[in-house]
């Protein structure tokens, strides 16, 4: 009897919720049924198309290289007295650089001085031999001996014919005549010999004087080749060897570098099209120094440097299918051999050329295209082909027209054939400049944030 008050409490609870769920759904009931509402059209900036004469460029990494680079050798063994710079200096052309000890060849030249003064003596001497004077009075005295020889034996005959001599005094007068005869033959003889003997004689000392000047003249230059000097301006790498060291006259001892950086070359390769580009606007050959060409590097705030494409290669590489440029600029110290560049080479003028803001283009597997908004709103897709980047726009090519609203941002919210709402850029660009115009300079926000 004590339970039926609380079972008669639940009752009614249960009453007033069943009641409260009844009502909650007759009102859900009687609300209309839920339906899907579509997001509104997205919003992209469009802009149209300008058209104007642009200069077409060919750019392509490269590297730089010294104009000129000499790796300093001795042309003479010897030990290192003076080293005349610092590592990295520049130095200048017919800098002394390096002195190689002088005492050995300063000895060799003066002994060869000394050769050469001892056989221009000789020579003198040659030049200076009575010889053929004595052997012409030698000659002489023999032909006299032999005419008083002849009379003396004609005068005999006489006398022997008459029975007025003997015949012993004929016989000596006959062996003076051959006597003198051959005194005559052998005075001719020497005589020639004398002659033959001066002759000669100058010869071998004019040799032997000749080759004293050659021997002199190796000395003087051996001793020239101890001071080593710079053969152009330009920056000296570290040396090699220090002071008191020997060096051996071979090609494999570098004692230091000297490169040259002004003017300096950057090389770079093109392909086939821009060499026929090239070739088009310098169509003579070897007239390659009339094209202007510019080089900077990447990492660095200095302005580019100009200058002009000084070479071409005469063949294309065959494995590459390129073929190899070379520009030469002055150069200041901002570009050091070894570095990355970027040539930059005005190829052609293209007149009438398309250009749309840079961040209209997009990109995927197909190529390159921008997206243009039809008539209907819609987005459509033009494949085009991308040229160079001419102040902040970007150089295109295909069925693009003057009146074509070209999407300028907003690329990834859409898709070709999606239904959009427009903008002009250029009203967004205005806007913006007024915003800009009308903020409050930096210096007034921080009073009123102060205040």
């Amino acid at each position: 009897m004590q339970s039926i008050p609380v079972l008669t409490c639940l009752t009614n609870r249960a009453w007033l919720w069943f009641a409260a769920q009844l009502l909650v759904a007759t009102i859900v009931g009687c609300a209309p049924p839920n339906s899907f509402q579509p997001p509104p059209p997205p919003e992209v900036l469009i802009t149209h198309p300008t058209f104007q004469n642009v200069t077409s460029y060919i750019e392509q990494t490269g590297t730089a290289q010294a104009s000129e680079l000499v790796e300093v050798r001795s042309r003479v063994s010897g030990y290192i007295k003076e080293i005349k710079f610092e590592d990295g200096d520049l130095v200048k052309a017919d800098q002394l650089l390096f002195v190689i000890d002088e005492e050995p060849f300063s000895v060799k030249l003066q002994y060869a001085r000394a050769k050469k003064s001892e056989v221009s003596a000789r020579l003198q001497r040659a030049k200076q031999s009575k010889s053929r004077e004595i052997a012409k009075a030698n000659l002489d005295l023999a032909k006299a001996e032999l005419e008083f020889a002849q009379t003396s034996h004609r005068r005999m005959t006489a006398l022997v014919d008459r029975k007025a001599t003997s015949q012993a005094e004929y016989d000596q007068t006959e062996a003076a005549l051959q006597k003198a005869s051959a005194q005559v033959v052998a005075a001719r003889a020497e005589q020639d010999q004398a002659e033959t003997s001066f002759e000669s004689d100058i010869l071998v000392a004019e040799a032997a004087l000749a080759l004293a000047v050659s021997e002199e003249r190796s000395a003087e230059i051996d001793l020239d080749y101890c001071r080593i000097k710079a053969p152009f301006s330009g920056l000296i790498d570290r040396r090699a060897v220090d002071v008191g060291n020997y060096i051996a006259m071979d090609a494999s001892t570098v004692l230091s570098r000297i490169v040259q950086v002004d003017p300096i070359y950057a090389y770079a390769s093109i392909n086939q099209a821009d060499l026929i580009r090239l070739r088009t606007r310098s169509s003579t050959p070897g007239a390659e120094s009339s094209i202007p060409v510019t080089v900077g590097v990447d990492e660095s705030k200095a302005a580019p440097l100009a200058g002009v494409v000084d070479y071409i290669a005469p063949s294309v590489h065959q494995g590459t299918g390129t073929v190899q440029i070379r520009g030469i600029f002055k150069n200041a110290g901002v570009i050091t051999p070894g570095m990355f560049v970027r040539l930059r080479i005005p190829a052609e003028v293209v007149e009438g050329a398309v250009l749309v803001p840079e961040r209209s283009l997009g990109y995927d597997q197909a190529g390159t295209y921008v997206y243009v908004v039809n008539l209907e709103q819609k987005i459509e897709r033009r494949s085009v082909t991308a040229g160079d980047l001419v102040e902040g726009k970007r150089v295109i090519r295909g069925a693009i027209d003057a009146e074509d609203q070209i999407v300028a941002d907003g690329l990834l919210k859409v898709r070709p054939e999606m239904k959009v709402t427009t903008k002009w850029l250029e009203t967004r660009t205005e806007e913006k400049r007024a915003a800009q115009n009308q903020a409050p300079p930096e210096h007034a926000k921080h009073a009123s944030a102060g205040s």
